[in-house]
């Protein structure tokens, strides 16, 4: 189990710290919610033992080694916040929040045994880093040429913390020890610890006055410690705390130390004393303490708390407040507290946060474990029975097992995230068989950045299969670009083509004949538009000559006699008995005489109307 290591950043916008498992953690003051979660490939044995922060560039750099043309271009003059930190193999390496990974790795043997303690300090030496290791060693690392320097053969016993400053390290195990650098001899011993030092913080008054502040793993004080006087070996003072110290964060404000101290117990202690007016003749306690207390709705008598991780006065939003951030070191909260001159203890009241914890999430398990109320054992007297009560599911959670989807974007994201981890092609092969757009975007939403390259790597390869394949690596490939444009923005021009250059040159040289298919489609329509259009015009035209415009229809016998009246009905039937009685000759003649009459007749209804007098006769009246 590896000692907790917090640390704010040097501007004090984000805080840090590495989890039991070897994983960086980095939080958002300002929002209070995770910035970044760094793993490192193969975690769980190479991990994070140690970290620091590291701000290069600017005016810091100024007094730095000459470095060559490649790092002086990735620079830039601009100042750029790192993390280094050493791995349980001896190796140190530099993590970049811009980019979400490992910027660089220092080159060297490095240390044999794991990295126990990183110092950096900008104000004395901003291009060198001190590393302590379990094999006795400190080494000196250059940032700016990323390699080892010069290694210090400080004994066989596990270091757990060290400090340089002026040509001096001090080295932290059972006992504190001050070494100076140039010949590599021990000045002096400062005894007073009985245990491993796991806490060392460098205070500097001036030249001539620093002092360093230590915290060992079974002692409940910190003690202070004077560098500057050479014929000192034991403490020039001592702070008292309620167990013992994880978390400690020194402030000079006009020579007066201002010390926060987090304990193991989660209680903040925060110290004001005068640096000219020390004594050990009893440790100091503390001029106020927090603490979180949970508001919880039981009326039980004990109370939940909330245990305060970092605390700090350095970082705080004005001179009289406090910056504490309390919660599990992948759920933490920040917040500013007002610091009253007459409470000495404070318990803030807050109401229960929701604890997220990402391990649970990464490594859930897909299978639930039912609850059930009524549950019957077994024993000597119904053993031997075979019927199990069922248990009744409602039919709102019947209906809601169906509706829900089978694969969620939580499945699917684990399960990319493990095929892009291990490179499972059939892990990989199963998160890619979705093709829905929506589940896609959930997906991808939840992608942890250090994953985005290997994905785009991953897409690039399914671009050169199928069209099957292609269609759903260019609807992943949409979806990775329109969420995390800022992370591929972030590797650079260079390396961003790199990335993309397999799929452009696909996609070119897919859609090389495009132009030329859309005339050819374009043209193809136009001409069975037209075949359309003759066959229609034929259709019609057909039916035109087929059928009849105007259709006459002659009327019989009767349908005349109603028009011509009664006179015209006898008329006619005399001419149709003489007609019976002449020859066959001259039927044809008679014929057309009466159809003439016939028609005079119809003229004479179409000028004027006929009408019958009183004594029944029928008279035709003109216009």
């Amino acid at each position: 189990m590896f000692s907790v290591h917090r640390e704010f950043s040097p501007c004090g916008k984000y805080s840090a710290n590495i989890t039991q498992h070897g994983k960086l953690v980095v939080h958002d003051v300002e929002t209070s919610s995770i910035h970044q979660v760094y793993t490192p490939s193969m975690h769980l044995n190479v991990p994070c033992t140690s970290f620091t922060w590291v701000q290069i560039g600017g005016d810091g750099q100024a007094k730095a080694k000459k470095k060559s043309k490649k790092e002086r271009a990735s620079l830039g003059g601009n100042v750029q916040l790192l993390v280094a930190f050493g791995t349980s193999k001896g190796s140190v390496a530099f993590y970049s929040l811009a980019m979400a990974t490992i910027e660089r790795t220092c080159k060297g043997e490095g240390h044999s045994a794991p990295i126990t303690a990183i110092y950096f300090n900008s104000t004395q030496d901003p291009d060198t880093l001190y590393t302590a290791g379990a094999d006795g060693k400190v080494i000196e690392w250059s940032i700016s040429q990323c390699r080892q320097q010069k290694v210090h053969q400080i004994g066989v016993e596990k270091l757990t913390c060290v400090l340089a400053h002026s040509g001096k390290i001090l080295t932290g195990a059972k006992q504190l020890k001050l070494w100076d650098t140039e010949n590599g001899t021990l000045e002096r011993t400062l005894i007073g610890h009985t245990a491993n030092t796991q806490l060392l913080q460098l205070i500097s008054l001036d030249e001539d006055h620093v002092y360093a502040l230590s915290g060992s793993v079974n002692d409940r004080n910190l003690s202070l410690w004077s560098l500057s006087d050479e014929d000192s070996t034991s403490a020039v003072a001592a702070f008292a705390l309620d167990d013992v110290p994880e978390y400690i964060s020194p402030k000079i404000v006009d020579r007066k130390l201002h010390l926060t101290a987090v304990s193991r117990t989660g209680v903040a202690h925060y110290f004001i004393r005068d640096m000219g007016r020390l004594s050990l003749k009893k440790p100091y306690r503390a001029n106020h303490t927090f603490e979180i207390a949970v508001d919880t709705l039981t009326k039980k008598q004990a109370v939940d708390r909330l245990p305060v991780v970092v605390a700090t006065v350095k970082y705080s939003a004005q001179q009289e407040q406090i910056l504490l951030g309390y919660g599990t070191e992948y759920s933490m909260r920040f917040e500013h507290i007002a610091i009253e001159e007459g409470v000495k203890a404070n318990v803030i009241i807050r109401e229960p946060m929701k604890v997220i914890e990402s391990k649970r999430k990464e490594n859930e398990l897909k299978s639930k474990t039912p609850i059930m109320d009524d549950v019957e054992y077994l024993n000597s007297a119904n053993s031997a029975r075979k019927t199990v009560k069922e248990v009744e599911i409602p039919m709102e959670v019947r209906l809601e097992n169906l509706s829900t989807p089978k694969t969620s974007s939580k499945n699917m994201i684990q399960l990319l995230v493990q095929g892009l981890h291990s490179r499972d092609a059939l892990l990989l092969k199963s998160a890619f068989a979705v093709n829905d757009p929506e589940m896609i975007h959930q997906s991808l939403s939840r992608l942890p950045p250090q994953y985005v390259s290997p994905l785009l790597n991953e897409l690039s390869h399914m671009m050169q299969m199928k069209t099957m394949h292609v269609k759903t690596a260019v609807c992943w490939l949409k979806s990775l670009i329109t969420l995390h444009a800022s992370q591929l923005m972030a590797l650079g021009s260079t390396n961003l083509l790199a990335n993309f250059s397999t799929c452009l040159g696909i996609i070119e040289f897919r859609v090389e004949h495009l132009n030329s298919l859309s005339k050819l489609r374009g043209r193809l329509g136009l001409l069975i538009d037209q075949i359309d259009r003759s066959k229609n015009q034929a259709a019609n035209l057909d039916d035109k000559t087929s059928g009849n415009v105007l259709v006459y229809q002659e009327g019989d016998d009767s349908d005349l006699d109603s028009m011509l009246g009664k006179d015209d009905a006898d008329l006619q039937g005399s001419s149709n008995e003489e007609m019976y009685d002449e020859d066959e000759g001259e039927e044809e003649d008679e014929t057309t005489q009466e159809n003439g009459e016939a028609e005079s007749v119809v003229r004479r209804r179409q000028n004027g109307y006929s009408r019958k007098d009183s004594n029944g006769e029928s008279m035709e009246v003109s216009d």
